[in-house]
């Protein structure tokens, strides 16, 4: 028998009641050469129960204990037999032509690592809802659709769905999979890895819906997210400019709850944030701007300044990059 086209990861822990809707909505999908892998990482409610009484054959059950979701995402990877990995989460579901749509689009563009899509936002009930956050996505993230704009746009800030992702197996892989230190920005932490080298790329059709509830990981630990999500950029400027000093003489303008977050976390990447403000057009390698509406103000004034490089809300000034 030949592999599975597409195979989906999908680690749960304790996912009733919302795991039967999520893997309805994949086996019900009008594309069907997938496998299905799920991950159950531990759960102690029905959820061992239900997958027990799925009959089948695209479904592969995998209870390897309380690993943590990066080790059960790469474990899933590793028993992967597709040439695309798709992700689902177990409390959201995927649109019926979800599949078909990314591996038709896949298919025809062999220069595209990554294909996401636009997200429906419901609440415990499976109820649409809007609020300020879900403007914020409509508004600033949903419109970063083609690679050029995800290039520019997720260094400021996640604007990809991991739900809705499907992405070629050896990119994925070659990329190291996913960092368990990286969780709960584990996502946000894999794409940036993935750029600049790989074509990312999201379809404005919503094909997923995310389910938003206050037992979701990035609700629990938001803090937690947070500081990963610096991490992440700090690691993928170094990356991007690997002629920055150690430590990097970082200034942070703004005075709010992330600048305090960088204050915490930079130390620990190699980033001294000791450098007062004012001081910043003289000595300052890293400008970091944390209040995202002031980013294109600081954006004139630094290029105005001097030539300067713009990493979403980083700013890497001339005299900091290599000659």
């Amino acid at each position: 028998m030949s592999p599975p086209l597409v195979s989906v990861l999908l680690p749960v822990r304790n996912g009733m009641p919302y795991l039967p809707i999520a893997i309805e909505s994949l086996l019900a999908q009008t594309f069907g050469d997938f496998e299905i892998i799920v991950v159950d990482d531990g759960s102690t409610d029905g959820t061992a129960g239900y997958l027990r009484g799925l009959s089948d054959p695209r479904l592969r059950v995998l209870s390897p204990g309380g690993l943590g979701l990066a080790a059960a995402l790469n474990l899933g990877l590793a028993e992967a037999r597709g040439r695309y990995i798709a992700r689902q989460d177990a409390d959201d579901w995927s649109m019926l032509e979800r599949f078909a749509t990314q591996v038709g689009y896949l298919d025809a563009h062999p220069d595209v690592a990554l294909v996401a899509t636009c997200a429906d936002y419901v609440d415990g009930h499976g109820q649409p809802i809007e609020s300020a956050w879900t403007r914020t996505v409509r508004e600033q993230q949903d419109p970063a659709q083609t690679p050029e704009q995800l290039l520019a746009m997720m260094p400021l800030t996640c604007c990809i769905t991991h739900g809705s992702v499907m992405m070629r197996a050896e990119a994925l892989r070659a990329a190291g999979g996913y960092d368990q230190a990286m969780v709960p920005a584990e996502d946000y932490d894999l794409w940036l890895r993935l750029l600049p080298a790989h074509k990312l790329l999201k379809l404005p059709d919503r094909l997923y819906a995310y389910r938003v509830h206050d037992d979701q990981s990035s609700t629990v630990r938001r803090s937690d997210q947070m500081a990963r999500v610096i991490e992440a950029k700090l690691r993928y400027v170094r990356r991007q400019v690997p002629g920055l000093p150690r430590p990097v003489r970082l200034v942070l303008p703004c005075n709010d709850r992330g600048a305090e977050l960088f204050r915490r976390v930079g130390p620990a990447e190699g980033y001294d944030p000791g450098i007062r403000a004012t001081a910043a057009s003289r000595v300052a390698d890293v400008v970091v701007v944390t209040d995202f509406s002031k980013v294109p103000y600081y954006a004139m004034a630094l290029a105005a300044a001097s030539e300067c490089q713009q990493f979403g809300n980083l700013f890497v000034r001339n005299q900091a990059q290599p000659a």
